[in-house]
């Protein structure tokens, strides 16, 4: 019998995979009626491989921000905790690019943490409080010749 096929194949085990995680990766700030106003948040980087927890690392240095949003980075080898910081000059939300390093640098995994501005409405007018027990009032229109309504 002939040899119809051969061919070579590659088996890779995927239980022990990576995973890379923000306890926070998303935000509202506050806003005044067109721009953000000041403020920062938090969020920690947890790394997984398979069920185990992994050391994580973010060099602050190689965060992506919009302008006007700033980042720092605690020093916790494990699960590194980020300030993201937003001036009163942002007008808009973006994404802050963070760069997880894990396996001693060997991979890379970055994470995206977005963020809005919930801007408040315009002032409008100040509600006038009348006090008193008389109503006063004139009408021509008698109550009688008004229109009256029925329900059925």
């Amino acid at each position: 019998m002939a040899i119809k096929s051969s061919d070579q194949i590659s088996i890779v085990d995927l239980t022990d995979g990576y995973s890379v995680m923000l306890t926070n990766d998303s935000f509202t700030f506050a806003g005044s009626v067109s721009a953000a106003v000041a403020g920062s948040t938090q969020t920690t980087v947890i790394a997984m491989c398979g069920g185990s927890q992994v050391p994580a690392s973010v060099n602050n240095s190689n965060i992506v921000a919009p302008t006007g949003v700033t980042t720092s980075v605690d020093t916790d080898p494990t699960q590194p905790t980020i300030t993201i910081s937003i001036a009163n000059t942002v007008t808009e939300g973006g994404v802050v690019d963070i760069p997880v390093s894990i396996d001693n640098g060997n991979i890379t995994i970055h994470k995206m943490f977005t963020f809005q501005i919930s801007f408040r409405g315009q002032t409008g007018y100040s509600a006038q409080w009348y006090s008193g027990t008389g109503i006063t009032g004139t009408s021509t229109i008698s109550m009688h010749s008004r229109r009256s309504c029925r329900f059925s």
